[in-house]
């Protein structure tokens, strides 16, 4: 997510009736572009995330040119340098610096790993699981991230912990995913808080609604550790009412700390909600503002939504939005606190 999935696609906005001579965007309508981001909290049917490697080169070394670099680590690895040979068979796998060889990348992969570079059993895992290099070997996949893991690579304890999630691959097994992903939240890989919280709202669902206060918790974790889409699970959550009352006040402040870095969906919700003024003074201009950096970032239902607005539309009045009272169930929780 990881990440959870985006909002199914729509094939366009459809406008009712004109109200005051403008044309209204019908208030389901509103009211879908809220909702539809809303899934995203449960993880139900996403799409299966690819363990990534996330692990760059070390390329960035001193302003050298990849074609120095790849030779300088190509020496250090023959000298017996671990590190340089997993960098090496980054540089490989990439085609940085020199030309693309995924063959030989794994060759470096498993030559780190044998020598006890965690990093590299981590690379080498992504290889077997994706077939990028050598045969496709999910089994010895998920052996090479258990591996990792058990030495202390946070990573690897998150990447085994999605297969074990999405059934990719492997068995599904929500209790050892929730197992890893929790430890890698723990020790500091802030996107498994955000996995490990919505297999919190899975398993919820599933018949445990007392996993709520735990999904809760992992977002806050994975928010204040800097992930922006922790953040924007726990607006979500504010605006569903899961785990906590509903309140879209209390929704903006955490879809706020998820849109300003770089979290497309946050930005879309607020826009709307400014908007309509919900839980957040109306402000037209600021909305329209938030609708075009979430359209920016390629978010479909933003920019639909923008075009509408630019050919007349309004956004009702009335159209509500989940959580806030009008039509959700019960009134706006004042006392939800913020971060």
């Amino acid at each position: 997510m990881d990440p959870p999935r985006r909002p199914a696609r729509r094939r366009g906005l459809s406008i009712r009736a004109r109200r005051g001579g403008r044309p209204v965007i019908p208030t389901s309508i509103v009211r879908g572009l809220l909702v539809a981001a809303l899934a995203t909290v449960i993880g139900c049917g996403s799409k299966p995330s690819k363990p990534p490697l996330i692990e760059d080169a070390g390329v960035d070394d001193g302003g050298v040119e990849l074609v120095d670099l790849a030779g300088r680590y190509d020496r250090r690895c023959v000298s017996g340098d671990l590190e340089a040979c997993r960098n090496l068979g980054v540089m490989y796998a990439d085609g940085q610096g020199v030309s693309r060889d995924r063959e030989r990348s794994v060759k470096l992969f498993v030559q780190s790993c044998s020598g006890g570079h965690l990093s590299a059993c981590n690379n080498l895992a992504l290889a077997y699981l994706e077939g990028n290099g050598v045969d496709r070997q999910p089994a010895k996949a998920a052996d090479t991230f258990q591996r990792a893991c058990d030495g202390g690579y946070k990573l690897a304890c998150r990447n085994l912990g999605l297969m074990l999630r999405d059934g990719r691959a492997v068995p599904a097994d929500l209790t050892r995913a929730e197992t890893l992903l929790d430890k890698a939240c723990k020790g500091g890989v802030p996107l498994a808080c955000t996995n490990a919280g919505d297999v919190d709202a899975m398993r919820a669902i599933k018949g445990g609604p007392a996993r709520y206060k735990e999904m809760i918790a992992h977002y806050k974790q994975g928010c204040d550790a800097g992930d922006s889409t922790s953040c924007r699970q726990l607006g979500i959550a504010y605006l569903e009412g899961r785990g906590l009352p509903r309140s879209t006040s209390a929704a903006s402040v955490w879809l706020e700390r998820a849109c300003m870095p770089d979290d497309a969906v946050a930005c879309r919700l607020l826009g709307i909600m400014r908007l309509q003024g919900a839980g957040v003074p109306r402000d037209p201009e600021r909305g329209r503002q938030l609708l075009s950096r979430a359209c920016d970032a390629k978010d479909d239902e933003a920019c639909r939504t923008l075009k509408a607005l630019a050919d007349g539309a309004v956004i009702p009045d009335d159209a509500g939005v989940v959580g806030d009272g009008r039509g959700s169930g019960g009134p706006d929780a004042k006392t939800a606190s913020g971060p």
